[in-house]
């Protein structure tokens, strides 16, 4: 199993961290989404970006809501330095997930980052 760090320190949760904070730059979803196309002008980070399968209009889309979540900013941060993958990250950024807590109120740490809880809501659909 592997320790927090190495979860956080992987080279694909360093690029998350990288292209969020790129995307938080452009001030707004619509800049984010320019901002895709300058990226591109980048060869060494586009290398890197489509290595990890972040080409995809379906991946930019989920990185573009995450670095402006609609919902629980400060739970998407933490999870984003955790490591925690895309789609979690999204869950969370959407309101359809947190991340959980110990009785002490501090995040609990999961076998891939922190550990992140669907909403009753979004297990039925209705989120």
């Amino acid at each position: 199993m592997k320790t927090p760090a190495e979860i956080a320190n992987h080279p694909k949760a360093r690029l998350h961290r990288e292209l969020v904070a790129t995307l938080r730059a452009s001030g707004s979803v619509k800049g984010a989404e320019q901002t895709w196309a300058r990226l591109r002008l980048n060869p060494r980070l586009w290398k890197r970006i489509v290595t990890y399968g972040l080409s995809l209009h379906q991946k930019q889309s989920l990185l573009n809501k995450i670095a402006f979540p609609d919902f629980n900013a400060a739970e998407v941060d933490a999870a984003l330095k955790a490591g925690n993958n895309l789609h979690k990250l999204h869950e969370l950024a959407g309101g359809r997930a947190s991340i959980a807590k110990d009785a002490a109120g501090r995040y609990k740490v999961g076998n891939k980052g922190l550990m992140i809880v669907k909403h009753a809501a979004a297990l039925l659909g209705h989120g």
